[in-house]
């Protein structure tokens, strides 16, 4: 598995934009933003992995803001209360994946907790710096229509932050408990989905996210520091789930 995903982030590369067309320059890894543990926007630049959004007054755009009305119409109180608590990124977000294990709590896993910090300081790097590049305004603020149900963010669209926190942070989470991987990656799905329900992100916004928190596992799976805290973390998630 690691082999594959070290090998999607080239090919994942290739089928962007290469020359990096309609796009900004990198912000270099001294900016503040990209001040990561094993991963910065330097050794991951987002224009050469994800496709650019669609274009404003497209009429993929379009589209994409009439799906955005439609979910909003058709939402149930429960799924938007879901969406509302998704809105918190923490690993305990995945408990139910792990199958609500008692020993999955805060008190018992120091250093889960600590690499887990690690992996947003990467995330936060790489997405601050994408978010710079594509500088594509918020659904809501295009749609009048539209009414968030959460706090409206500040920073701009694509790709989803939350989207890519949640696909990274599943993959490491599955790297680690490999018998949940299924439960895993259909949460992560989930929660990527809920900021369309929350109406803070385009369809693509998420599925850029996707792409980028895939790209970025594989990275941090190539990462001798990542390695080592992720050897100890393991070791100590499996205990507190009382796995082998």
């Amino acid at each position: 598995m690691r082999r594959l995903l070290t090998a999607l982030i080239f090919l994942l590369a290739a089928t962007g934009d290469p020359a990096g067309a309609g796009a900004a320059p990198a912000a270099g890894p001294s900016a503040a933003a990209d001040a990561a543990h094993c991963v910065d926007s330097s050794s991951l630049d987002l224009r050469r992995i994800l496709p650019p959004p669609p274009n404003a007054g497209s009429p993929r755009e379009r589209a994409e803001l009439d799906e955005l009305l439609r979910i909003q119409a058709e939402r149930t109180s429960s799924e938007a209360e879901l969406a509302r608590r998704d809105a918190v990124r923490s690993i305990f977000r995945f408990a139910e994946a792990l199958d609500d294990a008692p020993g999955f709590e805060r008190g018992r896993l120091p250093k889960t907790l600590a690499l887990f910090h690690n992996v947003n300081v990467d995330e936060t790097a790489v997405l601050a710096a994408g978010k710079r590049e594509f500088a594509r305004p918020r659904p809501f603020a295009v749609e009048p229509r539209l009414a968030p149900i959460i706090a409206r963010p500040m920073s701009d669209s694509y790709p989803s932050g939350h989207s890519t926190w949640a696909y990274t942070t599943a993959l490491v989470l599955a790297d680690m408990v490999p018998e949940r991987r299924a439960q895993l990656l259909a949460r992560a799905d989930q929660y990527a989905r809920n900021r369309t329900v929350a109406g803070v992100h385009y369809p693509s916004d998420v599925e850029a996210g996707r792409l980028a928190g895939t790209a970025l596992a594989a990275m941090l799976f190539t990462c001798p520091a990542f390695e080592r805290e992720e050897a100890a973390a393991r070791k100590e998630l499996r205990g507190a789930l009382h796995l082998p």
